[in-house]
């Protein structure tokens, strides 16, 4: 089915897509309205999934302000609903050490056993984003979306994220990233695949590699115990190599919506990311002054009902098999499947 049918197809009732909303979408001034704002948290992506591999996703109708004020309940509720804690049966073990990559460590690579990542399928957040470019600041949102889209990389067995950067309602760039969760519930960092899109139209493919392919390793997302000081690598591969450091551990951080005891991880040395206990990154700033200074903050989480899930699954699905077909490195790599 085309993007035109699925189009055709909407509006729907928002309970098709989003069953809990845990954070109300913000008035604020933009060049979309608050209804297209919301379309990017919740909606938008599901004309995607049958999308050509060379066409971005559309952003179909929108559901209207009183709609999503009719479906937010009040904060307490949602949060405990969508905002899963670390399983209290979860085994509790030492960090990760990312120079010991062993695949016997691993198993089920979905679930809440971080808190500062989880892993829960169906958990989609939306973070407004601005960039100052000389005397403009453009601005632009990403959405990400924990799917439940498997993949086998270097022995393990991952979960494809997908992360959509949208400016003015459109896709520009969409991406895939594959992590997988250790035993002792440390996230780890195994590959990534990004498509560039202009209009609409698919451009290129950047940012491809996963481990075991080419040189690439390993590297941790997120530690199962931050403890600050600790440094580690995120990845590695034959371009770059990210390294992180925990900055902070339940410093406060303010969004819209909420305040928290986050943690602070300083990425490569150039930026700060926020993440909040049970939700995952909030914020993003700068740790230099001048240039570009890239920030973005939480303004919504959500979590998808069953047929939402299932719309973005099948966008991430797509994006792993075009992966295939434009990449060397994902051309020989296990296909993606839904859990």
């Amino acid at each position: 089915m085309n993007n035109d049918s699925k189009t055709q197809g909407f509006p729907r009732a928002l309970g098709d897509i989003v069953s809990v909303v845990v954070a109300p979408v913000r008035l604020r001034r933009k060049a979309l309205p608050l209804a297209a704002a919301f379309a990017v948290a919740s909606v938008a992506a599901a004309c995607s999934a049958g999308a050509s591999p060379q066409t971005a996703p559309s952003t179909p109708e929108n559901p209207t302000p009183s709609q999503v004020a009719a479906t937010t309940p009040t904060p307490s509720a949602a949060a405990t609903t969508a905002s899963p804690e670390p399983s209290s049966t979860a085994v509790q073990k030492a960090n990760a050490n990312y120079k010991k990559f062993d695949p016997k460590n691993f198993g089920d690579a979905l679930g809440g056993q971080n808190s500062w990542y989880p892993l829960v399928p169906g958990t989609q957040t939306l973070r407004d984003g601005s960039i100052n470019r000389g005397s403009r600041k453009l601005k632009h949102q990403l959405r990400v979306t924990v799917t439940d889209v498997v993949k086998e990389v270097d022995g393990v067995q991952t979960v494809a994220v997908l992360d959509q950067d949208i400016d003015a309602g459109q896709v520009g760039e969409a991406s895939l990233d594959y992590l997988a969760q250790d035993k002792s519930g440390n996230v780890w960092y195994l590959g990534s695949y990004t498509e560039i899109y202009e209009g609409g139209q698919f451009v290129n493919a950047v940012d491809a590699w996963l481990a075991g392919k080419k040189g690439a390793k390993p590297g941790v997302w997120m530690m199962a115990h931050p403890k600050e000081g600790m440094k580690y690598v995120q990845m590695h591969n034959s371009r770059e190599t990210i390294r992180s450091e925990v900055a902070k551990v339940d410093d406060r951080k303010c969004v819209p919506f909420k305040c928290f005891k986050s943690l602070v991880i300083l990425e490569d040395g150039t930026e700060f990311k926020y993440f909040g206990p049970g939700v995952g990154h909030i914020a993003t700033e700068p740790n230099y002054s001048g240039g570009e200074q890239e920030k973005e903050e939480l303004v919504n989480v959500v979590k998808l009902t069953r047929k939402g899930l299932a719309e973005f699954s099948a966008e991430a699905l797509r994006l792993d098999k075009h992966a295939r077909k434009e990449s060397k490195v994902f051309a020989n790599s296990d296909a993606a499947k839904r859990s």
